[in-house]
């Protein structure tokens, strides 16, 4: 077992099996330790060839709690710690399984970010959003407990809380009855593993729900394993949820409850999970469209700059010390954003996070934008006050018009030119009204192809280097203004140019004209 640390906050972490192997992440329900996913489940799967990981959410085993009736966190940080505990062990996509509230959030990933999903499974779960029409309700005893008082218990009675436990699972078993022993047995662990079980039982119901998505809009191949006898969520639940999303299958279980499937349907549920898990699955593209067919090159971005992070980050310290024209074009940027205005600003493809650090010096709320999870592992410790995600600038995650500002410094030149009217598009919806853009990149025609990367190590990746004229048009295809063009060492055998523009109020399809009037400096 290992601690997963970001932002001040600590999360247990259990892995079984090899790390080289597909990784599958546990989602717990609300309320639940990891100790709900039992070892030898896990232990079944990870020895068919996964890397089984499951964690505690805050408030519950191992992981950071918060005092009783007052969580310090919100539904939204339920949904991102998965992707942070990816990140922290270097995973970039994984197989989501989700029990209950673990299988909300795990919707909302796979909507969001459904580059990081391979397959999903979601297990006693309900429609996260969506129009699922008229659910039924729990059952009468569920709802009973709803409404009891709080229990006036001992909560440094170990018997008193264990008991306490194991009778809050009562009303939730199935009709082929509730197995007490079994109960007892994790009950017992979980208490003993937990700082403290009376945040544990009440914090996570406290706090406000998670952003709803639309089961509709979820792209990965997904598996709903559900009980015909949820006494939370009855077996409509699972129907219509597996009826929302596009490419779904389903197994209802007789007899269960709301619980993560208990050895006696193993047998079933083992091996339909194993076949969900082992079909093939290509990259994921935009939402509501066929999967892409020529998006390789992200992941051969994601898998080279990971294999390099290190030697990269060598590479680009004190860049921006020794290049006073990158930092007067951040501060310009920086001064039209405005200084402490609490306007948000994208630094997308982050990498090792030193424009977004020095745009949180400069008071530009930026956050960083990276599809690494190596990158990202520096960017956080290099820069542990600034808030840094995985993402694609194909497919970014932040909604409409929501951003001032969006900084890609060198981070298209990876780019192939077939995707850039795309990206630049991205762009232009995440920015509102007036936003600023500022692009660099390697001027010149055509590409370079690197097969050894600064800690040579074989890599390939392919850099490509254009013309102002064209970055600039792409610009204006996609509704912005160019307001600004700086050329950096024009006499060079591999210039660089920034672009500063502004977002059209009304997008435009395409304009013509003048990008700017270009300066051209050395340094």
């Amino acid at each position: 077992m290992e601690l997963v640390k970001f932002d001040s906050i600590e999360l247990a972490v259990d892995r079984f099996g090899s790390r080289q192997d597909e990784a599958v992440l546990l989602i717990a329900g609300g309320g639940q330790s990891m100790d709900w996913w039992t070892p030898d489940f896990c232990r079944m799967l990870s020895g068919q060839g996964f890397q089984i990981i499951r964690y505690d959410h805050r408030d519950t085993g191992r992981s950071t709690s918060s005092t009783p009736g007052h969580p310090r966190y919100s539904g939204e940080d339920l949904v991102t710690d998965p992707l942070r505990i990816l990140d922290e062990l270097g995973i970039a996509s994984a197989h989501l399984i989700g029990l209950s509230m673990g299988g909300g959030i795990a919707q909302v990933i796979a909507v969001r970010f459904p580059e990081r999903v391979h397959t999903l499974t979601l297990m006693e779960s309900s429609p996260a959003g969506g129009d699922p029409g008229h659910l039924p309700p729990p059952t009468a005893e569920v709802r009973s407990t709803f409404a009891a008082d709080p229990p006036d218990i001992d909560w440094t009675d170990r018997a008193a809380v264990v008991e306490h436990r194991v009778e809050i699972e009562r009303p939730y078993g199935g009709s082929s009855g509730f197995d007490a022993r079994r109960t007892r047995e994790i009950a017992e662990i979980e208490v003993d593993r937990t700082t403290d079980m009376e945040s544990s039982m009440s914090n996570h119901f406290l706090i406000a729900a998670g952003p709803d998505i639309d089961p509709a809009a979820i792209a990965a191949p997904t598996l709903v394993i559900h009980s015909t006898t949820d006494p939370l969520f009855p077996a409509a639940h699972g129907r219509t949820l597996a009826e929302m999303i596009p490419h779904c299958d389903i197994l209802m279980l007789e007899g269960t409850g709301h619980e993560a499937p208990p050895p006696s349907q193993w047998s079933t549920v083992i091996p339909r999970l194993l076949t969900h898990l082992r079909q093939p699955t290509g990259p994921v593209g935009s939402l509501g469209e066929a999967p892409s067919s020529d998006s390789s090159w992200l992941d051969d971005i994601r898998r080279d700059y990971d294999i390099d992070a290190e030697s990269y980050a060598r590479e680009v310290d004190g860049l921006l010390e020794g290049s006073p024209h990158l930092r007067s074009s951040l501060r310009v940027f920086a001064e039209l954003i405005g200084e402490g205005t609490g306007d948000r600003v994208a630094d997308v493809g982050c990498g090792t996070g030193y424009v977004t650090g020095y745009l949180n010096e400069l008071g530009v709320d930026a956050f960083g934008i990276d599809i690494s999870p190596g990158m990202l592992k520096i960017a956080r410790h290099d820069h542990p006050s600034c808030h840094f995600e995985i993402g694609t600038m194909t497919q970014l995650s932040t909604e409409d018009a929501q951003l001032a500002g969006i900084v890609a410094f060198w981070s298209i030149v990876h780019v192939p030119d077939s995707a850039m009217p795309g990206v630049m598009k991205e762009f232009r919806r995440i920015l509102r009204s007036e936003g600023l853009l500022l692009v660099g990149f390697h001027v010149g025609d055509g590409a370079e192809h690197t097969s050894r990367g600064h800690s040579g190590r074989p890599v390939s990746i392919d850099s490509f280097l254009r013309p102002p004229n064209a970055v600039a048009q792409w610009m204006r295809d996609a509704g912005f203004t160019v307001i600004s063009e700086l050329t950096l060492r024009p006499a060079d055998p591999s210039p660089g140019a920034l672009l500063l523009a502004r977002a059209d109020s009304q997008p435009t399809a395409v304009r013509t004209g003048p990008a700017s009037i270009p300066e051209s400096v050395d340094e």
